[in-house]
């Protein structure tokens, strides 16, 4: 008899118990597949125009700049560099002029190249925001230079300085 007035007293808690149970097993949720494509045009830049950047010192460090039109106001920069040292990083920007007038005028600042990726440290480009810079790009009397310190490891004309190597 004692057992079953234990019993008794227990099913409140049997019946809680049970009642989650039922309600933990019936709300699954439903397994989605990943939806893997972008909105029309979206995730792709297919106009650009690359440029070489030539070594300009013993340590081989080369590559290419590439500017892409994201739309009438934004121009994206890209920068891959080869043969990079881990632990350092370069500066980069766009000067004025051909590599061959030597100037010290920078038009624009460009990120901090890593040693360790040869690729901007921060983000994948760098973003100008500036109308028709990259309608412009044909026409702009210019060149790109990467720096270690104060010194030239790696430069290239743009613009009207250079035939882009390859174009979209």
């Amino acid at each position: 008899m004692k057992h079953l007035v234990y019993f008794f007293r227990s099913m409140p808690a049997v019946g809680l118990l049970f009642a989650l149970l039922v309600l933990s097993t019936s709300c699954e949720q439903e397994n989605y597949e990943p939806i893997y494509n972008t909105a029309s045009g979206g995730g792709t830049l297919t106009t650009y125009k690359a440029y070489t950047l030539a070594s300009t010192d013993g340590k081989n460090i080369y590559g290419r700049v590439v500017f892409y039109k994201y739309n009438t106001s934004v121009t994206l920069v890209e920068v891959g560099l080869y043969n990079t040292a881990t632990g350092t990083s370069y500066s980069s920007s766009i000067f004025q002029g051909k590599l061959s007038t030597a100037s010290t005028t920078s038009l624009k600042t460009l990120d901090t190249i890593n040693g360790a990726t040869g690729i901007f440290s921060s983000n994948k480009y760098f973003t100008i925001n500036e109308a028709g810079f990259y309608d412009k790009l044909s026409t702009y009397d210019a060149n790109v230079k990467i720096m270690q310190g104060t010194t030239l490891v790696a430069s290239g004309n743009i613009g009207v300085n250079a035939m882009p190597v390859a174009q979209s």
